[in-house]
C-alpha cells in the first residue's frame, strides 16, 4: 500500500481505542451481511422446493371433467329398480353372440363368447 494511504488510514483511525472500535463494527456489518446472504439463499432454495412441490401435487390431484345430466322428475318418491326378462335381457346386445347360462344357486350369468366383449360391454362396480 502506497504510504500516502497508509497516513490516511492512519489519520481516520486515529489512536488505537479508536482503531478497535472501527473493526469491531465493521466485523459486526460484514457478519450481517454474510447471514443475510445465506438466509437469503436458503429461502430461494425452500420457495422453489415448495413451489415444485405444490406444482406436482395439483397436478396429481387434478380431477378429470365429466359432464353429468340430469332430469328431473316430477314425482318425488324414487321408483323402485324393475327387473328385465331374459329375453329384454338379451336383446340388450344385438349383433353380438351372448349366452345366459343359470348357475345351481339361482343366479344367471352372462357368457360372451367373443374376446374383448365382455370387457366392451360390462362394467364392475
Amino acid at each position: 500500500m502506497k504510504p500516502e494511504k497508509q497516513e490516511l488510514i492512519h489519520d481516520l483511525l486515529g489512536d488505537e481505542s479508536r482503531r478497535e472500535t472501527t473493526l469491531l463494527a465493521a466485523t459486526t456489518i460484514l457478519r450481517r451481511r454474510r447471514r443475510w446472504r445465506a438466509a437469503s439463499r436458503i429461502f430461494a432454495l425452500l420457495a422453489l422446493v415448495s413451489a415444485s412441490v405444490l406444482l406436482v401435487e395439483t397436478d396429481r390431484q387434478r380431477p378429470t371433467l365429466a359432464v353429468v345430466s340430469a332430469t328431473k322428475t316430477k314425482s318425488s318418491a324414487p321408483t323402485p329398480a324393475q327387473s328385465l326378462t331374459d329375453d329384454q335381457l338379451l336383446s340388450l346386445f344385438p349383433n353380438t353372440p351372448v349366452g345366459l347360462a343359470t348357475l345351481p344357486n339361482g343366479k344367471k350369468l352372462l357368457i360372451f363368447p367373443r374376446p374383448g366383449d365382455e370387457a366392451k360391454f360390462m362394467t364392475r362396480l
